[in-house]
């Protein structure tokens, strides 16, 4: 009984979604106009949050400085990595969607909600996913294979094109970095709402982290440290909470003293 109730929950709440018959079922059904949609979609998507991130900060929060000169111009790797990565962001929201349909642990009708499975989970979620991406992200720095991948990605010192600037990765990395959150999904038990709004609200802070506007939230989240790291490869290697890198010895504070610098004076 409780399994039924749980799956017509979940149908209800899928009802809610936009096209969700389409959504959720498997892509074999689909025309090759529905996968045309459904691509064009979410790219319109990361456009609408390019233009979105600097309309909105613009004029109302501070620059961050420094003497480092930006990447001013993109190349044609630059915008095959861009052009591949807004399509593997479509799989991955599709999936994503597959994914949240199929879990047991993900709960979908608006009943069963609770602070647990929505502000506990979201905490949790940005937790996890910043223990693995940490992990990854300092791995990618290992000198055997820091050129063949990461290497792309830190041709920009000064970011500035927002989410252009942060999907601007080896698609390696891109698709691994993506699916991690998925991961998270399917290791912390959630309702579909906290699901959604961890992988919009990262998509955002992403976009920022790659901006020169110096806004935050205090003790969770920064540009500055994420700023810092495209110019300082040993330090800062979460994506969105610094909770890793201080547990690891790998934070450094926005014009603080690097791990190895610190060493040095000692």
């Amino acid at each position: 009984e409780d399994r039924v109730r749980d799956r017509r929950d979940r149908l209800s709440g899928c009802r809610l979604v936009a096209m969700a018959g389409y959504m959720v079922n498997d892509a074999s059904t689909w025309s090759a106009w529905h996968y045309l949609a459904f691509c064009a979609v979410i790219i319109a998507g990361m456009e609408i949050l390019t233009i979105l991130v600097p309309m909105v900060f613009e004029g109302r929060s501070g620059k961050i400085v420094t003497s480092a000169q930006p990447y001013a111009t993109l190349q044609w790797d630059d915008k095959f990595c861009i052009g591949f990565n807004r399509v593997a962001t479509a799989f991955f929201v599709y999936h994503t969607l597959r994914v949240t349909t199929m879990l047991d642990t993900v709960k979908w009708g608006m009943e069963s909600m609770t602070a647990l499975n929505t502000i506990g989970s979201l905490i949790a979620f940005y937790m996890v996913y910043d223990f693995f991406y940490t992990l990854f992200h300092r791995a990618l720095h290992h000198r055997s294979i820091y050129r063949f991948i990461h290497k792309h990605h830190h041709k920009q010192k000064v970011p500035t094109r927002g989410n252009v600037d942060a999907i601007n990765v080896h698609p390696v990395e891109f698709v691994i970095g993506e699916y991690l959150h998925l991961l998270c999904i399917y290791l912390v038990p959630c309702h579909v709402v906290s699901a959604f709004v961890f992988i919009i609200v990262g998509g955002i802070l992403a976009s920022l982290n790659h901006t020169r506007f110096d806004v935050g939230i205090p003790f969770l989240f920064t540009v500055k440290n994420h700023d810092l790291h495209h110019r300082d490869l040993e330090v800062n290697y979460g994506q969105y909470i610094m909770l890793w890198d201080w547990a690891f010895g790998s934070y450094r504070e926005f014009g603080g003293k690097s791990p190895m610098q610190e060493a040095k004076a000692a």
